[in-house]
């Protein structure tokens, strides 16, 4: 019985994968998305845009920050058209604004999901978010990313 030493395994720090990092830098670049919204994510995309985790969570991190920001102008622009019928309006208005703060707490809970599921190393999608990084990005972004 006769056993051959394996030879010794290098650590994963400098254990480089086919994606050209290690799977700690990559994560590291996907969480970036979620700590700094925008700028993240066009880092992660500038940096570390060849790899498919950082490029999914980047997209993802610049789709719910844009979706965030056109559902504000959206009420920003309807409430005031609402605002202009007597009376009700304005209070009617005021209303809306819940629909964007209740846009906002979703938004904000996927996101510090997405942002535990990107240190995890696993791709998500943010479901209204979607639809924003379709158009910006393309729609075959959004369908590999839903279909994940």
């Amino acid at each position: 019985m006769s056993t051959q030493p394996s030879p010794p395994k290098a650590p994963q720090s400098t254990r480089l994968n086919a994606m050209g990092g290690s799977p700690d830098e990559r994560r590291i670049f996907a969480a970036l998305a979620y700590v700094l919204p925008v700028v993240g994510g066009i880092i992660g995309l500038l940096v570390d845009g060849g790899n498919p985790l950082t490029r999914a969570h980047a997209r993802q991190s610049i789709g719910a920050a844009l979706t965030l920001i056109l559902a504000f102008f959206a009420w920003a622009v309807g409430g005031y058209i609402i605002s202009l019928i007597p009376i009700a309006g304005p209070i009617l208005a005021i209303a809306l604004f819940s629909l964007v703060i209740a846009m906002a707490l979703f938004l904000v809970a996927n996101w510090l999901i997405s942002l535990a599921m990107a240190l995890r190393g696993a791709e998500r999608t943010i479901p209204i978010a979607n639809r924003v990084v379709a158009r910006l990005f393309g729609s075959e972004a959004a369908s590999k990313n839903s279909a994940k």
